[in-house]
């Protein structure tokens, strides 16, 4: 074995598995607690990346207002495909199909609503510098420890990503409205009983997976560009994150999203990088077969 690739497949695979982390906590808050399959999650994600371009471009806003902005824009379209699109179905007493057909049916059309509003071309994000011409925004330097390197957006990945995860577990297990969410998440009925808002809740956790989807979609926009395109693929490892790791443990689903991305990552000491989904959804599907609760999840009563 090639110990040099190893320790640089090993350094990449713990900052996908962090960005995988990231994305299975959105994913998995909202899943959770309303138990809607919210593949729209990947408007807010899109829309952050779009928002933060547009803003910088247009606006002429510096780097740090044209993020804020890019989540702002997050948290508004995450809530209005909530109230606009969901609440309507809710109070219908609509299925669960229903609602992850309405989910499919956003998802699909806002790529196109993009393309129409922005074009089809690929959109880096740039501020106007000192001489007022539009540049690069983020000088993503590269730092090299012997036969390994890592950038600086991959360092903020893991940072951001694990201080976020942490704070949504804090808040969860430790404030009033974080036991609102476990509350109505292990049991609708005693919830509504003890005068528990459903729809406050919902509101809460919505708001809150918009806006850590949007910083999914600023760190793909930064170190890339945004795309029509760009979200649906990591909306997906967010769901594969949340039952790998275990339905209804968020740390579970952290950890999870780790697992994945290292494991994708080591792949490539056999296979091509190609094969990496491929391992992604092997090591889900066996996992599944084994562990039907997932990895960190506890089995049903």
């Amino acid at each position: 074995m090639n110990i040099d690739l190893f320790a640089q497949l090993t350094i990449s695979g713990i900052v996908l598995g962090s960005f995988y982390a990231l994305l299975g906590v959105s994913f998995g808050l909202i899943y959770q607690t309303s138990k809607i399959f919210h593949l729209a999650n990947a408007i807010p994600f899109a829309a952050a990346g779009y928002g933060a371009v547009w803003s910088a471009s247009t606006l002429h806003f510096p780097l740090w207002a044209s993020l804020v902005f890019g989540l702002a824009v997050a948290l508004v379209f995450g809530l209005l495909i909530l109230i606009l699109g969901y609440f309507p179905l809710i109070n219908r007493n609509a299925t669960l199909l229903s609602l992850f057909l309405v989910s499919l049916g956003l998802t699909i059309a806002f790529p196109n609503l993009l393309q129409i509003v922005f074009g089809t071309q690929n959109l880096p994000l740039q501020t106007f510098g000192a001489d007022g011409e539009l540049g690069s925004a983020f000088d993503n330097k590269i730092f090299t420890l012997g036969f390994m390197t890592i950038t600086l957006i991959d360092v903020l990945k893991v940072v951001v990503a694990w201080l976020v995860v942490l704070a949504v577990v804090l808040f969860v297990n430790r404030t009033r409205s974080g036991r609102s969410i476990t509350a109505l998440r292990t049991n609708p009925t005693m919830a509504a009983a003890v005068g528990i808002n459903s729809r406050r809740v919902y509101i809460l956790v919505f708001g809150i997976g918009s806006v850590i989807a949007g910083l999914g979609g600023l760190f793909v926009t930064a170190e890339f560009v945004a795309s029509p395109s760009m979200a649906l693929q990591w909306t997906l490892i967010g769901f594969i994150a949340v039952f790998f790791g275990g339905i209804g443990s968020l740390t579970g689903t952290a950890l999870g999203g780790l697992i994945l991305g290292l494991l994708s990552q080591w792949s490539g000491l056999f296979l091509g990088v190609q094969f990496a989904p491929v391992v992604v959804f092997a090591a889900l599907f066996i996992i599944l077969l084994v562990r039907p609760q997932g990895l960190f999840g506890k089995a049903a009563v």
